[in-house]
């Protein structure tokens, strides 16, 4: 692929300014926690106790792990993103929410890279899980309970509902909203700013687009029709008018 090899000869005309392994002394590390050989912990990161960080990963400034968050080898996390933070649970009690207990986890699998200012929620009960090699964009909101498949790629501003499935190579538009329980099969692409229906299950390759999201095809005809409402709406007013001097003869 062009594009591979191009970036491949980027790479090695312009290596990239990788931080250098090594902890911060701004950082703060939790009791228990284990950070992996050649990993780079920015300014200002925050890792909570019993964290386990793999080997060579890099977390940018102001990375925030919360307690028990397992990352694997080769991550990448950009400056701002929280891992591990509570998901949105309550329950209704006596006319008001208490709090659900959010006691799950975090697991990111290896060499995923996370972008800045994104969310990723620990499960209410289990594993919210990113799988292998999967890429997010800034400002993504991963939800408790989600699961993410390995090579998916997420773009800026996408938000899951809890429980949310994403199996492997989806491709995921930005700001794209994904209700409680959807489930996107393998390869599926969903395309910028489409809504995904609570429990909705887009089916393997297909492309949706649209709000609700629908098949690609079936959406580009509707905006085609939506496009000629004007000139038929016009039509329909001449059609009145001659009716109405029909019926006045």
């Amino acid at each position: 692929m062009p594009r591979t090899a191009f970036a491949r000869a980027i790479s090695r005309l312009l290596p990239s300014n990788r931080p250098a392994p090594g902890i911060h002394p701004t950082a703060a590390i939790g009791e228990g926690s284990r950070i992996g050989a050649g990993c780079s912990i920015g300014p200002h990161v925050s890792v909570g106790r019993n964290v386990a960080i793999g080997e060579g990963s890099v977390l940018h400034p102001n990375v925030t792990i919360y307690d028990g968050v397992t990352i694997g080898k080769g991550a990448i996390l950009h400056a701002g993103c929280v891992i591990g933070a509570d998901g949105f649970g309550f329950v209704m009690e006596d006319g008001r929410y208490e709090k659900f207990p959010q006691v799950g986890t975090v697991e990111i699998g290896d060499f995923v890279e996370i972008g800045a200012n994104a969310c990723v929620d620990r499960a209410a009960l289990g594993v919210t899980s990113i799988g292998e090699g999967s890429k997010i964009d800034n400002m993504v909101h991963v939800a408790h309970n989600c699961r993410i498949g390995r090579h998916v790629v997420i773009a800026a501003q996408t938000g899951f509902s809890g429980g949310v499935v994403v199996e492997d190579y989806a491709v995921i538009g930005g700001q794209v909203g994904i209700g409680d329980k959807a489930r996107i099969e393998s390869r599926a692409v969903l395309g910028s700013g489409c809504g995904i229906l609570t429990s909705k299950i887009v089916r393997a390759g297909e492309v949706v687009w649209g709000t609700p999201a629908r098949p690609l095809k079936q959406y580009l005809e509707q905006l085609a029709n939506m496009a000629r409402l004007p000139a038929m709406r016009k039509e329909m007013a001449e059609l009145k008018r001659r009716l109405a001097r029909l019926e006045a003869a």
